[in-house]
C-alpha cells in the first residue's frame, strides 16, 4: 500500500518509538549490570525498547488498517487535559504535597473517560494510592512524604507570621 491511511496514528507510533529511543540513548550511559544485579539503566533500557517495538508496532498496523470515516473524528480535549494536567501537578507538587496528589492523578485520568463513575473511580484511587504510598515509602524506602509540608496548618501560620514576613 503506497498511500498512508491513517496518518495520525503512524505518527503516534513514530513518536513512541522515537521518545523510546531517546530515552535509550540518554540512558546508555547508566551501567546495565544483571538479571539478578540490576543496575541503574536496566530497567530504563527494557523500557524504552518496549516503547520503540510498541511504536513501531503501531504504526505497521496503522499503515495497513483501511481508513473509517475519519471526518467526524474530533480530537478529545477533556481527555488530554484531565490525563497531562494531574500528571504535571503531580510532578510540580510532589515536595510540597507529598503523595496525597495521587488520589486526585487517579482520579482525573479515570475521569477523562466518558464512561467512568465516580462510584468506579474512587475505590480505583484509593486503592491505587495506597498501593503506591506502601511501595514508595515502604517497599523502596524513598524519602517521601504521604503528606507534605503544605497539608501542615504550621506551615501556612509559620509562613505569614510577622517574624517571618511574606517576601514582595
Amino acid at each position: 500500500m503506497s498511500v498512508m491511511e491513517r496518518p495520525r496514528d503512524v505518527v503516534g507510533g513514530l513518536l513512541m518509538a522515537g521518545i523510546g529511543a531517546g530515552f535509550l540513548l540518554f540512558g546508555r550511559e547508566l551501567a546495565m549490570g544483571t538479571s539478578f544485579r540490576m543496575g541503574p539503566g536496566y530497567f530504563p533500557t527494557i523500557l524504552s525498547v518496549l516503547m520503540i517495538a510498541l511504536g513501531l508496532a503501531m504504526a505497521a498496523i496503522a499503515w495497513r488498517k483501511p481508513a473509517e470515516d475519519l471526518a467526524n473524528e474530533r480530537v478529545p480535549w477533556r481527555g488530554i487535559g484531565l490525563v497531562v494536567a494531574p500528571v504535571l501537578l503531580f510532578g510540580f507538587s510532589l515536595r510540597g504535597l507529598g503523595l496525597l496528589p495521587i488520589l486526585v492523578l487517579v482520579l482525573a485520568g479515570a475521569w477523562a473517560s466518558r464512561h467512568a463513575t465516580l462510584r468506579a473511580s474512587l475505590p480505583l484511587a484509593l486503592a491505587i494510592a495506597a498501593f503506591c504510598s506502601f511501595l514508595f515509602i515502604k517497599g523502596l524506602g524513598l524519602p517521601l512524604p504521604l503528606l507534605g509540608p503544605w497539608v501542615s496548618p504550621t506551615y501556612w501560620v509559620t509562613a505569614t507570621s510577622p517574624a517571618n514576613p511574606p517576601a514582595p
